[in-house]
């Protein structure tokens, strides 16, 4: 995984992975997830990085439910403005449609803000299981998350991407490994062997 960048490790794993990586993590039940995500959460603001949480849930007045819910309101609440989350619908999903250049913009500029607010680092994780569900435009987000990759060379910010295993066939699970370079699979990080780097 080579030895450039500052690297962690969280706590739900012994493998360390660099700064700007765009990770896939695959979870078997909402408890795993459960336990993962303030883990992802708490390394990010132990190390003075910008932690960003994108919420699939229609409305703002739902984002405190789905942040109990995954043990996350702590960080909105112990680092105002250090931790933010946001709604996948609010620029994600603009009247049902789902726009990746948006979607890009938003990445890159919550990064810069990052920097701009002394922070070290940015890092993210979302509600990305809308990405299969047969959203119009659902093609496209493949698309993205390759682009995503090319992205975080530019702005190292850490992406981890999170998928319920339960909810996909086979083919559909090769789908969303095709786009990420890392896998996290029974607490390791893995390089993923499937990993194609779109064109």
């Amino acid at each position: 995984m080579g030895d450039s960048g500052r690297h962690v490790c969280l706590g739900f794993t012994d493998e360390p992975y660099p700064e700007g990586a765009h990770l896939c993590y695959l979870y078997n039940s909402d408890e795993e997830r459960r336990q993962i995500l303030p883990l992802y959460a708490r390394e990010a603001l132990a190390g003075g990085e910008g932690f960003n949480y994108v919420a699939d849930v229609p409305s703002q007045a739902d984002l405190p439910r789905v942040l109990e819910r995954l043990d996350l309101a702590f960080a909105l609440r112990e680092r105002p403005g250090q931790a933010e989350a946001v709604i996948s619908a609010e620029g994600y999903f603009p009247d049902g449609r789902f726009d990746p250049d948006d979607m890009i913009a938003r990445l890159r500029e919550a990064y810069v803000q990052s920097q701009a607010n002394g922070l070290s680092g940015a890092r993210f994780a979302g509600e990305m299981t809308w990405a299969l569900r047969g959203i119009p435009g659902a093609d496209r987000i493949l698309e993205a998350e390759s682009r995503i990759n090319e992205l975080i060379k530019e702005a190292p910010m850490t992406i981890m991407c999170q998928y319920d295993l339960n909810q996909f066939d086979g083919s559909l699970i090769f789908d969303v490994l095709n786009v990420h370079p890392l896998v996290i699979i029974g607490g390791h990080v893995l390089r993923n062997p499937f990993y194609q780097r779109y064109g």
